[in-house]
């Protein structure tokens, strides 16, 4: 049976300061060292982790894709099947190297605050735990993660500096944090998946006519594993030659963003980074890498900016007709803006609110403001709840174009 899991000793302690005395988690390291290589062992770390982040992300996003409810499930259990699996597993720690301890308690105790608080939403969607303790746990989380991340940046940024060390990308990808480009002595440089010309020119200071000039392009075609003179010929770009503009530049999605909020602050619509992105729908996760230049000219007079769409965060006892009434919309225009085939939406979901089309007339009218609902509750039944608001099965499945008789905890019904 998978249940919640205890973090190491010493984060429980009144300190989240690394000690070089602190306790691992027993069967949590290997054998101790008395020759420490402190490169080796760094890459070796960054390693272990890096491939699980990968892995339960990799889920994350299958799950967001899955066709159906069912598929979502079996996805959902293999994630938390792998999640705690990954946590048993040892991880390459010499507990010599006292700064990498260090660093491996604050990563795993990450790891063991997210997969508790995925046993905290079952325990919650059970009914098996309240809204109100649900959402201090969730807070709880958010809080500790952070504390834990920024302490895991000060000791790799430490021991970088006192060992004199350079970070893989693995250990990049740890820390959340791109890579520095490396820049070839002899003054060439081999493409990369990604790279265009003009990014290129603006890395070296140049220009796309002299990078052509100086390789013999004829054209702005280019392959990964080119390798491109950068230096040697090219003289600065003159007042009537600027560099071309990158069209390279990516944002890590962090808790809270949406599409809307990074459309805005990167001065482009929704559409484009829909676009640049292939994205289907409007739903990114946490640590998802985005595209987000190079989506083309900004929206003229008659193309709606959607960088001043409003969106509004799900929360528990939601349901689209309520969202409807509080943004004086409608459900179907709700469902039109978000692309739903139907009227489920979940806890956390991010929605937009505004109405791009004009306000309904007389033919279109906003749902019915006195709407009577009922949250589902545990042990109630479709039976009972008809027998309540005196109605019947019938009439609430229709009005709540509900297929079965099946419901769940926290679902909101239309009663009248």
């Amino acid at each position: 049976m998978i249940t919640k899991k205890m973090l190491t000793a010493s984060v429980l302690a009144t300190t989240l300061v690394f000690s070089s005395s602190a306790i691992l988690q027993p069967g949590h390291s290997v054998e101790a060292s008395q020759i420490i290589n402190y490169q080796v062992e760094l890459n070796q770390f960054a390693t272990h982790y890096a491939k699980i982040l990968r892995a339960l992300e990799s889920y994350t996003t299958k799950i967001d894709a899955a066709k159906s409810e069912k598929e979502a499930m079996k996805l959902y259990d293999e994630y938390i099947a792998y999640f705690d699996a990954a946590l048993e597993k040892d991880s390459p720690v010499n507990p010599s190297n006292t700064q990498i301890v260090g660093m491996d308690e604050y990563i795993y105790n990450s790891l063991i605050e997210v997969y508790n608080s995925e046993m905290d939403t079952i325990d919650y969607l059970n009914g098996d735990l309240s809204e109100q303790d649900y959402g201090i746990a969730m807070n709880d989380m958010e809080v500790n993660v952070e504390n834990l991340e920024k302490n895991f940046k000060q000791v790799a940024l430490t021991y970088k500096s006192k060992r004199h060390i350079t970070f893989s990308n693995d250990m990049y990808y740890l820390l959340g944090e791109k890579p520095p480009v490396k820049v070839e002595a002899t003054g060439t440089y081999k493409v990369k998946s990604g790279d265009t010309l003009s990014a290129i020119a603006k890395k070296y200071k140049t220009t796309v006519t002299n990078l052509k000039k100086i390789n013999n392009l004829k054209s702005d075609r280019i392959y990964v594993g080119q390798v491109l003179k950068v230096s040697g010929s090219a003289t600065a770009p003159s007042k009537n030659e600027t560099t071309a503009p990158s069209k390279s530049a990516t944002y890590k999605v962090k808790k809270g963003d949406n599409l809307s909020a990074i459309a805005k602050k990167y001065k482009t619509t929704v559409s484009n980074l829909k676009k640049i992105n292939n994205l289907k729908n409007d739903r990114i996760y946490v640590g998802q890498v985005l595209k987000v230049t190079g989506a083309g000219t900004a929206s003229s007079k008659n193309e709606s900016s959607a960088t001043k769409s409003s969106s509004y965060k799900v929360k528990s006892g939601d349901s689209l007709s309520v969202i409807a009434k509080k943004y004086k919309t409608t459900v179907s225009n709700l469902k039109k803006m978000n692309n739903l085939k139907n009227d489920m939406i979940y806890v956390g979901q991010i929605l937009k609110v505004n109405v791009q089309a004009s306000t309904p007339g007389k033919d279109k009218s906003t749902e019915p403001s006195k709407a009577v609902t009922h949250k589902v509750r545990k042990g109630d039944t479709l039976s009972a709840i008809a027998k309540k608001y005196k109605t019947t099965v019938a009439k609430l499945k229709k009005a709540n174009k509900l297929i079965s008789d099946r419901i769940y905890v926290g679902e909101i019904l239309k009663v009248q």
